[in-house]
């Protein structure tokens, strides 16, 4: 999990300069379009106050203006035609730093002019000043021209001044606006002049929106991060439950190569590889012990029975009692045969309708002799008493718990089926000493028991408990063990009503 974490961490370093580069020459992007705009727009305001001086003959040499100017008419315009001339105006950028000015008429060129290299200074109040204090030309021709004009606004104000032109620094909210007010003499208000916008997005915009970028960026690259650890997470989830469900070996298409949860995902395997090819070989050497000692055994019994012929009655008890010993021995290798089967993986099932009464009245009559000394009371549902199940499996879960139980009941038994739409659940309690919790997870190992009191002097190897726990297992149920209400243990076998309906094999 650090290499996870490292790598997450270094690809939002990287991230982070791959942005803040981008954002950087995002916004010095921005910040010269803005700067060429702002640029191009004074440009404009020069290039047409210069080309109504010149057109209109009332200068004919402008030292103030930006632009050097090449008058191809000898005659000057009257106002309306000069007027009408801007719409034809080009301002066009020659290289990095020139532009170009041209006013055509319909047939040919009529102005032209280049900016200076050189000075970097515009004069665009000086210019205005001779536009709009010229003697030469009339208010209204004035008014006339400063409307037709494409790169300056024009509007009535209320503000007045001492002088014709006055220069006002304008506030808007936020930022400043620098413009002029015109007061002529035969005016009876005054105009408020300045550069006519343009309509782009503001500079604290396109940051906002870098920003948010950003954001949004680092937020996506987090969130992949994170589901590829989920991804990755769940995955191992999958893997470990396979291996606990004893299903060894990784499929090949695992991601993250080179991961921390691939490796130990590995680690997992391999574990669960050895582990399980000890356990096969722990089961193979139990079957064939199992399966060799039936032989000696059968042969036992043969020779004890035909010494019986041939001996006292004395020695006839000491043969019987050998024969005990015996039978003892050939149910264990029983018990232990039947455990090893349902420990393996190709158990098959054979599920079928089951009445749970004729079950239990059938267990009850079969040992009635070792459930002689108990009141055994069957508590089942006629309605209801119908299951689906594998009918020997079930039938050996509940003999051994009914006779589990008969060992340690004092004087009762009761045996209690009940149902739901979802499960079957089949308790069995005695009035017996019970179970110690710290102790109920025990009664399940095999060959494990409790106290010196639970010997086989009392029956039983330790194998039936947990034989009822792998029969409950294949049924998709569990053994639960509780308090019972009338004193002692209680047993409580659940398994689902739909796991039938699953291929078991």
């Amino acid at each position: 999990m650090k290499d996870e974490i490292w790598r997450l961490f270094r690809h939002l370093v990287i991230l982070g300069v791959v942005i803040l580069l981008g954002s950087y020459t995002i916004l010095h992007f921005v910040q010269d379009k803005l700067n060429v705009s702002k640029t191009e727009q004074l440009l404009c305001v020069d290039a047409q106050i210069s080309s109504a001086l010149l057109l209109s003959g009332a200068e004919s040499q402008l030292p103030e203006s930006h632009f050097n100017w090449y008058f191809h008419s000898t005659q000057p315009f009257v106002i309306s035609e000069v007027a009408s001339f801007f719409e034809s105006g080009l301002l066009v950028r020659l290289d990095g730093v020139r532009y170009q000015y041209t006013i055509v008429s319909p047939e040919v060129p009529l102005l032209t002019g280049i900016s200076s290299q050189a000075d970097s200074h515009l004069k665009f109040e000086s210019l205005l000043g001779l536009l709009l204090l010229s003697e030469k030309i009339s208010y209204l021709d004035k008014i006339a021209l400063i409307e037709s004009m494409s790169c300056l606004s024009v509007s009535n104000t209320k503000a007045t001044s001492s002088s014709p032109l006055t220069s006002i620094t304008f506030q808007h909210d936020n930022h400043h606006e620098y413009g002029y007010i015109w007061q002529d003499e035969s005016a009876e208000g005054a105009l408020y002049l300045t550069l006519k916008h343009e309509e782009y997005i503001a500079f604290k915009t396109v940051i906002l929106l870098v920003v948010i970028v950003i954001v949004v960026i680092m937020l996506l690259v987090i969130w992949r991060q994170f589901m590829l650890l989920e991804a990755k997470s769940k995955m191992f989830e999958k893997i470990t439950l396979e291996i606990a469900r004893g299903r060894g070996g990784l499929s090949k298409d695992i991601s993250d190569s080179n991961g921390a949860l691939k490796e130990l995902a590995f680690s997992f395997d391999s574990m669960s590889s050895h582990i399980e090819r000890l356990l096969k070989v722990q089961k193979e050497m139990i079957h064939a012990i199992s399966h060799e000692l039936r032989t000696p055994i059968a042969r036992l019994r043969f020779g004890l029975e035909v010494m019986k012929d041939e001996v006292s009655d004395s020695v006839g008890t000491t043969i019987n009692a050998l024969e005990g010993d015996v039978e003892e021995l050939n149910v264990l290798v029983d018990e232990v045969l039947t455990y090893g089967q349902l420990e393996s993986d190709s158990l098959e099932l054979h599920f079928n309708k089951v009445s749970i009464y004729s079950l239990i009245n059938e267990i009850v009559q079969h040992n009635q002799l070792l459930l002689k000394h108990l009141t055994v009371e069957v508590k089942v549902e006629d309605v209801n008493e119908l299951v689906v199940a594998d009918q020997h499996h079930l039938s050996r879960a509940m003999q051994n718990l009914i006779l589990n139980a008969s060992k340690y009941a004092a004087t009762k038994l009761v045996v209690t089926f009940s149902s739901d739409s979802e499960r079957w659940q089949i308790d069995i309690e005695d009035d017996g000493p019970g179970i110690i919790f710290e102790d109920r997870d025990k009664v399940f190992i095999p060959f494990q028991r409790l106290d010196n009191s639970r010997t086989r002097a009392s029956g039983g190897y330790g194998l039936g408990l947990a034989i009822v726990q792998r029969i409950a297992f294949w049924h998709g149920g569990a053994v639960l063990i509780g308090d019972s209400d009338i004193g002692g243990a209680k047993f409580s076998f659940i398994w689902s009503s739909s796991h039938h309906k699953e291929t078991l094999a």
